[in-house]
């Protein structure tokens, strides 16, 4: 097989603008709500303080971020079903097939839109009415845009590991500072958005439903799988907690292999995990008939 008929660069252009166009058709009112949730809460959340108390008052942020990452879930689990469900019905799927474009084309083209575009669109609109809000209306507080690099910068180049008691522990620290990092759990969000992409085209009725059954379902067997292998780490972390009793004690505790590497072990588990979703979706986009 050439390399052409894998990728084309100019072939896969044109897929991915018609697929754009889709997903748009499909998605684009829900996507709209979604993203203007902020919105909605905040004239609910007025409507009512004049309602009951008489006074003006915009929602305040923690209530704005808790809605923003709410959102953003609800965006992660309905996107790949309104956009991508259709391709396991014969008529749809039939006429999807036969578009000229490669299986893996295909399979990046809804990557792409899943775990890119769709996310970062939506978080922009989000983002830019709330930063329009509280430019507004000053009974909002700070926005939330400020806010996320605040967060950031304090995460990333003070660390919560830098400050306090916490500096007499340096392996305590470390771990601290590791697991503190946000950008550790990007791939954990990437991992939730492929989990329902693959729930998307594997399933064909209940796809969100089944897909979040599927997944407990799993944690289930993984936790009883792995049980008897961290048996005798978790018994000799559990006999050193019980003896934590000195700065020397803590820093064994911390210095143990996982914990003195759970950002690496959490960084290689979460992508071993992406790539078998990203081989999964691509097996079933390859092998897909009707």
């Amino acid at each position: 097989m050439k390399t052409k008929d894998i990728f084309n660069f100019r072939r896969f252009g044109k897929y991915f603008v018609s697929d754009l166009r889709s997903c748009a058709s499909n998605y684009w009112l829900s996507m709209l709500l979604i993203s203007l949730m902020g919105l909605i809460i905040y004239i609910g959340t007025v409507c009512m303080g004049l309602a009951f108390t008489g006074e003006w008052s915009g929602p305040d942020k923690s209530f704005r971020v808790f809605t923003f990452v709410v959102s953003m879930f609800v965006l992660m689990t309905t996107m790949p079903v309104k956009c991508y469900g259709k391709i396991t019905e014969k008529r749809f799927g039939t006429a999807w097939l036969m578009i000229p474009a490669s299986s893996f084309e295909k399979v990046l083209s809804m990557v792409l839109m899943t775990i890119f575009v769709a996310p970062i669109l939506s978080a922009c609109i989000y983002l830019g009415t709330d930063a329009l809000l509280c430019t507004i209306d000053n009974t909002c507080g700070a926005a939330i845009i400020p806010s996320v690099r605040e967060f950031f910068d304090f995460f990333i180049n003070e660390s919560i590991a830098t400050e306090g008691d916490i500096q007499a522990f340096p392996a305590l620290a470390h771990f601290v500072k590791e697991i503190s990092c946000p950008w550790l759990y990007v791939d954990d969000i990437i991992g939730i958005s492929l989990w329902f992409l693959a729930g998307a085209i594997w399933f064909k009725s209940g796809k969100t439903a089944k897909t979040i059954l599927a997944f407990i379902a799993l944690s289930m067997v993984l936790s009883m799988a792995i049980t008897p292998f961290m048996s005798t780490y978790m018994k000799e972390f559990a006999m050193r907690m019980t003896v934590m009793d000195s700065q020397e004690a803590v820093e064994r505790l911390f210095n143990m292999g996982i914990m003195r590497h759970a950002a690496l072990v959490d960084t290689i588990n979460d992508t071993v995990a992406n790539l078998i979703m990203l081989g999964l979706i691509y097996f079933r986009i390859k092998t897909i008939k009707h």
